[in-house]
């Protein structure tokens, strides 16, 4: 078998002449493990094909000897089948424009139905996840608290003395009752009663929720022995809510035993329809929302969400009353599946004009020229790399009339190339994309519903209060550690200091230092803190000893003994994080502090956010909708001055919504648009990356071999190293190069060429037969410049 020659000369011709070069040939190709050609001096030839094909092909009348090569061809060359086949990168292509086409109009039609905007509902649900995350920190700040109160009580100090140290000033806790751990008899009460008859059969580790007359209540179970059990109780408060009057807009608490009671506002539907409502909402333990459609109602339906206060077994919900607006445009997303199936149907016909049909037009012709046949008139060929290949093949089977037909004087010489070809249908493939992504880019910005005005602002406010709190509980934690200096030997709080710091999490550094400023026990990492404190206690911001701001608590002892703790600003960060939106917040001097995007410390607040963060710093909360600029926008501004001991840092927490998120019906509509677009764009680019690499490349290379053969060069073969279209034209033109330079007994065969185009090969000489009966040596045969004697290893 014949693969590149090292050198091609007239032993070249000899050994590849007759019928397929005999044993020498055969020989080579069953060391390879191929079939052979099929033996023309023997009566029955065998082909692993479709049929073995029989008779003697030397006596075969000339229509029956071309129909034989046809079959011998078509047995031996490779099947292209799929992803082989020039055809299935524009198949692929329009196969999946018509599933995006069916999903853009199945996206626009299934928001078609009128009802409460998602973003509503979404709102809804985080504005209630974050007061619920408030009162959680409210509760586990005052849970410390209690338990600090009673693990620090004196040995034997008396039941009612203890009372009063566990109720403190009743601002939190209000009463407290010691009883029998066993019987649960009261021992000594202290304020309100406690419903002992609710009290569970195990006491929970935790707060626990009872009911009182005044109002749903938590209790707090402290074992001070084996005997005797500290409950005390607080009422349960949540932070203010800035409610929207005009959507009767509600908070509720929600207990186990299914109990509702309204704590702020006004309830939306009448107190019995209450638990209809809100159903299993109290066993949650997730955030939830949904709306609810109301029979009675026209164009509005009722909007529950709900949130677990953590582990207390309590949960918040809140009910609004919200108009209900129209959903994206049905006739729209008909348009857009129509039209991107308007253009993707000349893509794709370009696709087939370019690169299949030539193809397979010329294999038509080569297969016929391989065979013998008679030279018919050839249809004429637009694509240059096709033209040239059709020449060679008419040149090769002696036509002497031109390779596309007869010149008319009208006809044009240019032809595009495949490449170009292919170049102009995905022009015409990306018109689609580019005219949807500007459309939907150019199209007006959304309206803000009120509602979402109002949920921005309960929002700031929230965040504002969530991050005070954490704030005062870091004064809290480092007001305790400061008691505790003042009566104890500083120098030796240093288990105490790295307990209080691993506790929350909430200190990056917590260190005493004396009254010169020297450190005499700390924990955590180097203080970054330079600068004096200013005051006895509080918290501040130092911004001029570091690249990052240092916001740091201290308290300062009747010994003179200072305790400072450094927040650690990844704690702050992660808490602004958990706002929807983006959150930041800015000093009296509008210098941005943190940034729940990132940010660079202390840098100016630029833009729409910065007019609403100076009208917050001046107190209450700021909602916008609009820009300066009258565009659209989503930005709130609440101050930081709850509780109190945070107000000095003037400070104020800004966030803004990004309106291309909100689960509006026009965002809904502009994002779904945006999404097919891409997905699209990526179809029309990964399609023609197909044709090109795989297809039109291979299609190039064999036409500059067909040009030589065209100019009368036919001694150098043609490697076929493909096994699709583009290698099946290349074998048949090899058969065609070999007839012509060898003569007609080639017509017919295919060489099978493995290993690469690189490896050097030579021309085995032919066998003769043996003389005797014994067994002729196998030859040896040099292959990618090894060399190997006797069976290859498949025998």
């Amino acid at each position: 078998m014949l693969a590149h020659p090292v050198e091609s000369d007239d032993r070249f011709d000899r050994a590849t002449s007759g019928v397929h070069g005999r044993e020498g040939v055969a020989m080579n190709r069953r060391s390879e493990g191929e079939q052979p050609a099929p033996d023309r001096d023997t009566e029955q030839q065998s082909f692993r094909g479709q049929a073995p094909v029989t008779g003697k092909p030397a006596e075969l009348p000339p229509e029956e000897m071309v129909a034989w090569r046809r079959r011998a061809l078509e047995q031996q060359l490779p099947a292209a089948g799929f992803p082989a086949g020039s055809g299935t990168p524009s198949l692929v292509y329009l196969w999946v424009t018509m599933c995006l086409a069916a999903a853009i109009v199945l996206g626009f039609a299934v928001n078609h139905q009128r009802g409460v905007p998602p973003a509503v509902v979404d709102s809804q649900r985080d504005n209630v996840s974050k007061v619920a995350t408030s009162t959680r920190m409210t509760i586990q700040h005052s849970v410390e608290e209690l338990d600090q109160r009673v693990s620090t009580r004196a040995p034997g100090t008396p039941d009612p003395e203890l009372l009063k140290q566990a109720v403190g000033d009743g601002a939190t806790w209000n009463g407290a009752t010691i009883m029998e751990t066993a019987s649960r008899r009261p021992v000594a009460t202290l304020g309100p009663q406690l419903p002992l008859e609710q009290l569970p059969p195990t006491l929970p580790a935790n707060v626990f929720p009872v009911s009182t007359a005044d109002g749903p209540a938590l209790v707090r179970s402290i074992a001070l022995d084996q005997s005797r059990t500290l409950l005390a109780m607080q009422p349960l408060n949540v932070d203010e809510l800035r409610l929207n009057p005009k959507a009767r807009q509600g908070v509720f608490v929600l207990t186990p035993d299914g109990k509702s009671t309204l704590m702020q506002g006004v309830s939306a539907v009448d107190e019995v329809h209450l638990p209809v409502v809100f159903g299993e909402l109290a066993q949650s333990d997730s955030s939830e929302g949904h709306p609810i459609r109301v029979t009675e109602w026209q164009d509005r339906q009722l909007v529950v969400s709900s949130a677990p206060v953590g582990n207390t077994g309590v949960t918040l919900a809140t009910l609004i009353v919200a108009d209900e607006a129209g959903g994206t445009s049905a006739v729209r997303g008909l348009l857009l599946g129509l039209t991107l199936l308007a253009l993707a149907v000349p893509s794709f016909l370009l696709m087939r004009l370019a690169l299949v049909r030539p193809v397979r037009s010329l294999l038509e012709q080569a297969k016929a020229n391989a065979s013998g046949a008679a030279p018919a008139k050839r249809h004429p060929l637009r694509i240059a790399e096709a033209h040239r290949i059709a020449q060679a093949l008419a040149f090769t089977s002696g036509d002497t009339s031109s390779a596309s037909g007869p010149r008319t004087p009208w006809r044009w010489r240019w032809r595009p190339t495949v490449t170009q070809a292919l170049a102009v249908a995905t022009v015409v493939a990306l018109l689609w994309p580019a005219a949807a992504v500007a459309t939907a880019l150019g199209a007006p910005k959304p309206s803000i519903p009120d509602q979402l005005v109002k949920d921005e602002e309960s929002r700031a406010e929230a965040a504002s209060t969530m991050m005070g709190k954490a704030l005062n509980n870091g004064l809290q934690t480092v007001i305790r550690v400061s008691q505790t200096a003042e009566s104890s030997d500083p120098a030796q709080l240093t288990p105490l200091l790295k307990h209080e710091l691993a506790d929350k999490q909430r200190f990056r550094s917590l260190y005493l230092m004396d009254s010169s400023g020297s450190v005499i026990s700390s924990a955590g990492r180097e203080p970054l803190r330079k600068e004096p404190l200013r005051g006895e206690a509080g918290i501040d911001l130092d911004d001029k000893t570091a690249r990052v701001p240092v916001v740091y608590a201290f308290r300062v002892g009747a010994n003179g003994v200072a305790t400072v703790g450094e927040y650690n600003i990844d704690y702050l960060l992660g808490m602004l994080r958990e706002v929807d939106g983006q959150a930041r917040i800015v000093d009296e001097d509008l210098r941005t502090v943190f940034d729940s995007e990132g940010f660079r410390a202390f840098e100016e607040l630029e833009g729409s956010a910065r007019g609403a963060a100076a009208e917050a710093l001046k107190g209450g909360t700021v909602g916008r909708a609009e820009t300066p600029g009258g565009g659209a926008a989503l930005i709130a501004a609440a101050g930081l001055n709850k509780p109190n001991t945070v107000a000095p840092l003037k400070w104020s927490l800004v966030v803004e919504q990004d309106l291309a998120g909100l689960r509006l019906p026009q965002s809904d509509g502009r994002r779904w648009t945006l999404l097919v677009a891409g997905a699209a764009t990526g179809v029309v680019l990964l399609s023609q990356v197909w044709q090109y690499y795989v297809f039109a490349r291979p299609l190039r290379r064999l036409a500059t071999e067909a040009d030589r053969i065209r100019g009368g060069s036919v001694e150098t073969p043609i490697p076929p190293q493909r096994h699709d279209d583009i290698g099946e034209l290349a074998m048949c033109l090899e058969v065609c190069r070999q007839a012509r330079h060898t003569g007609s007994d080639r017509l017919g065969g295919v060489p099978r060429i493995r290993g690469t185009e690189d490896d050097p090969t030579v021309v085995l000489p032919e066998v003769p037969p043996p003389a005797g009966p014994e067994r002729v040596a196998p030859p040896t045969v040099y292959r990618g410049g090894h060399q190997s004697a006797g069976r290859d290893e498949g025998d």
